[in-house]
């Protein structure tokens, strides 16, 4: 430091004393008469005589106390603890999705969310079932009426509903068919439908909520035809593990006079209680109530039907991982109840459901188990595996043994496979075997044997989708019976073997846009409503508008869709028990068009539906007719407390 030869004078260094300060004074004469060259003897001899003294003397010095020195303070045990609770919402483990497993072929499941039924028209699951590609529903009117989902050349034994893993059987005076319509969706989270050749298996997913916050929704619903709609729900998780589900839903439609749109009126009730220590563990128990009403009328012909349908499930689950693979045990106990019916009596099932599977990231294996206290399906026996070797192919099967009452018994087996091919193409194909009843129920129902074929070659890019398929399938005889709500046709005539033509497809050309739509022809054969051409097609714009609102709280959906067939085909059956003489019905072609606009800002979702905009004069089942230009719209708001 300083300019050159500067010294430093003044400047504190390592060793040394500073100028002027030492014995020497600056080459001065010594200072006390001490030279400066004993100044490190005199140190050495200090610290040699202290450490002697500490040894020499160890127990006095350490019996010495610094009596002057302070003492640490003692603790403020007035002072008040930190008692913030922890308000941040915590995700939690729920129960698994009781859905199939395993992989499964492109094509072969198709999966609706909460959104998918929530943000759209979707009332019933009838309406949801209508976008799956040959599915024709039977309308008895609007909202309220029967809708019967016919598919597959199988009329409605095509169709198989489990309740989180439970089969959701008919009961009541429609003890052969179900009736999707009369099916609660407000407590569902999810659907899944696996699609066979003659056949579909819905499986539906209650809602599981994962948040610690409390989540609270309420919708209100209007419309035309003295529509009034109320629902409410709230969920909760608590950090221990425990869970409670709460869902009402009111509705109440006045009809139209003289036509099939009878006066309705609906009470849909579930409450779900849970407690999941671990991720590995869990108990569920829930109820779910539906009470309907319907007011009848003598032309067209609607039966009045008064019923209420109770629910109860409660299900154990255990899992080795909990990541969802490894092995998994599922134990549902469940009971459905029928009551307030003056054409039937009351009447109680009980059933009991046992899965052991296993799970790896590119297999399964699974057997089920099932006791009903019926005796139309006393006991069940199923079986199942899927297995993906390589991403490009995929293998799943499953059967299952039925054991009826009467000493009768029932066998069926499915076989799916899936391969991935160069430049987005894939291909997949199914075979169904059945010889089993159709029906049950009735004791003098027989046993059918089928093979069912089905094959399609799909292209798939991020912007489309293109799957055209065929399938083959053998004659079937449905039981001598239809839904209890459709008046004017009360059996179906006999299919006979039928080869298809399907095509469906998804093409989104701009952002947000998407065109979608699917067709179907029975080339050879066809049964009762299985028209010669049957297609529904729309186009949906949704949108998120993220320049403008960037923090995600708006979404702007609009969809239009439109439903045709050709005549030339039955439309059921219509047969007096007083005179013994059958009437054929023949179904007209139609086209209707639905339209619906949704608009929703952070959790509040405006909604505008309208069904038969066109106002077509048509109806879906013969003279049965269909309101023409029916609305309703509302709002529903979800939020969290």
């Amino acid at each position: 430091m300083g300019a050159s030869r500067h010294r430093r004078h003044r400047l504190h260094r390592e060793r040394g004393a500073v100028p002027i300060q030492g014995p020497h004074g600056g080459r001065r004469p010594p200072v006390q008469r001490i030279h400066p060259q004993a100044r490190g003897g005199v140190t050495r001899g200090a610290c040699a005589a202290a450490v002697l003294l500490a040894l020499a003397l160890p127990r006095r010095a350490g019996a010495q106390v610094d009596t002057s020195a302070r003492r640490p303070p003692s603790p403020d045990t007035t002072a008040r603890r930190d008692t913030t609770r922890d308000t941040l919402p915590r995700y939690l483990p729920v129960l698994p999705a009781a859905i199939p497993r395993g992989p499964l072929p492109r094509g072969a499941r198709f999966t609706f969310t909460a959104d998918s039924f929530a943000f759209s028209d979707t009332k019933t699951l009838s309406d949801l079932l209508a976008r799956i590609p040959g599915v024709y529903v039977a309308r008895g009117g609007v909202f309220g009426q029967a809708e019967g989902v016919l598919y597959g050349g199988r009329g409605p034994a095509a169709l198989e509903v489990y309740w989180d893993g439970v089969p959701y059987l008919p009961l009541g005076r429609d003890s052969v068919y179900l009736d999707p319509a009369r099916i609660p969706l407000a407590p569902l989270e999810r659907v899944d439908v696996v699609v066979l050749p003659a056949a579909l298996r819905v499986y539906l997913v209650t809602s599981r909520q994962q948040s610690t916050a409390p989540a609270t929704e309420i919708g209100i619903t209007t419309g035309f035809l003295g529509t009034a709609g109320y629902r409410a729900a709230f969920l909760k998780r608590w950090r221990s593990g425990f869970g409670l589900s709460l869902v009402a839903d009111w509705n109440d439609i006045s009809g139209e006079t003289g036509s099939s749109s009878t006066p309705f009126h609906d009470v849909d009730l579930w409450l779900s209680a849970l407690y999941i220590p671990t991720p590995k563990l869990g108990v569920s128990y829930q109820i779910v109530s539906s009470d309907w009403n319907r007011s009848g009328n003598t032309s067209p012909i609607v039966a009045a039907v008064r019923t209420k349908r109770v629910d109860q499930l409660v299900r154990f689950a255990w899992g080795a991982r909990s990541d969802g693979l490894g092995p998994r045990l599922d134990l549902t106990l469940a009971t459905a109840t029928t009551s307030r019916d003056s054409a039937v009596p009351d009447r109680t099932l009980s059933q009991a459901t046992l899965e052991l599977s296993a799970a790896a990231p590119r297999a399964m294996a699974g057997v089920v188990a099932r006791l009903a206290g019926s005796e139309r399906r006393p006991s069940q026996l199923e079986g199942q595996a899927s297995w993906s070797p390589l991403d490009l192919l995929t293998i799943s099967v499953d059967a299952r043994h039925t054991k009826y009452a009467l000493d009768r018994s029932g066998d069926r087996a499915h076989l799916a496979a899936g391969l991935v091919l160069p430049l987005g193409f894939s291909a997949h194909g199914d075979v169904a075997w059945g010889r089993d009843l159709a029906a049950p129920a009735r004791s003098g129902d027989s046993v059918q044997t089928t093979n069912d074929l089905y094959g399609a070659i799909r292209w798939q890019r991020s912007w489309t989708t293109l799957e055209v398929g065929g399938a083959r399938r053998d004659p079937f005889s449905p039981p001598p019976q239809f839904l209890a709500g459709l008046g004017t046709v009360n059996a179906l005539s006999p299919t006979p073997a039928t080869n298809y033509l399907a095509i469906q497809a998804r093409l989104r050309p701009l952002p947000g846009l998407e065109l979608w739509g699917w067709y179907f022809h029975p080339v050879r054969g066809g049964g009762d409503f299985e028209p010669p051409h049957h297609g529904r097609y729309g186009a949906t714009f949704y949108s998120k508008f993220w320049r403008t609102y960037k923090s995600g709280v708006f979404a702007f959906r609009a969809e239009t869709a439109v439903e045709s067939w050709s005549g030339g085909t039955e439309g059921g059956v219509f047969r007096d028990t007083t005179t013994g003489t059958s009437t054929v019905h023949e179904l007209v072609g139609a086209t209707f068009v639905d339209f619906n606009l949704q608009i929703r800002i952070a959790g509040v979702t405006i909604f505008w539906v309208i069904r038969n905009a066109r106002s077509s004069t048509r109806s879906y089942v013969p003279e049965l007719g269909y309101i023409r230009n029916d609305q309703f719209y509302g709002v529903r708001w979800r939020f969290t407390n």
